[in-house]
């Protein structure tokens, strides 16, 4: 495994709360040239250590459309494969944004949008539940959030008005 030092690691977690900072201003607060945190950033992205730069977006508060599911899922095993093979497969769908090998009564948590009910409806029992390798799926359909990719979705401002009497 390679070697990555205090440094590496501090680029990550700047680069993991706000991944538009520029490489000058990296440079200024990790206390290195500006071609070091380039040099660094190529080499992590090399190493598939930093997979991907993403924004946070409130899509709701466009008017898109969106219903979460969270699905528990059942499967059996594959012999030698485990559950990389029906999770790899899995993870390939567009309407798939998280999957989890978890311990518990199911094994898989999927987290899974789309545009309505019906959408989501037509993933678990077309595309979802006629795998041969899964047995079982518990659905729960996201009625609000108030965190997600840790980021908070709740606007301060919406607080409730102090009631007295």
């Amino acid at each position: 495994m390679d070697k990555f030092d205090e440094i590496d690691i501090r680029l990550l977690e700047v680069l993991e709360e706000d991944s538009r900072i520029s490489d000058k201003e990296l440079a200024s607060m990790l206390g290195i040239p500006e071609d070091e945190v380039k040099k660094r950033i190529k080499t992590l992205k090399e190493k598939k250590i930093l997979k991907k730069f993403k924004a946070v977006v409130d899509w709701k508060k466009l008017g898109k459309k969106l219903v979460t599911a969270i699905i528990q899922v059942k499967v059996v095993p594959q012999e030698r494969a485990g559950f990389s093979k029906i999770c790899k497969e899995i993870a390939k769908d567009e309407k798939v944004k998280d999957v989890f090998v978890v311990t518990g009564e199911y094994d898989l948590i999927l987290l899974v949008e789309g545009e309505d009910m019906d959408e989501l409806a037509r993933f678990v029992t077309e595309k979802l539940a006629p795998k041969r390798e899964v047995t079982g799926t518990y659905t729960h359909i996201v009625l609000s959030e108030f965190k997600r990719n840790g980021v908070a979705t709740f606007d301060e401002s919406d607080k409730r008005l102090k009631v007295s009497f």
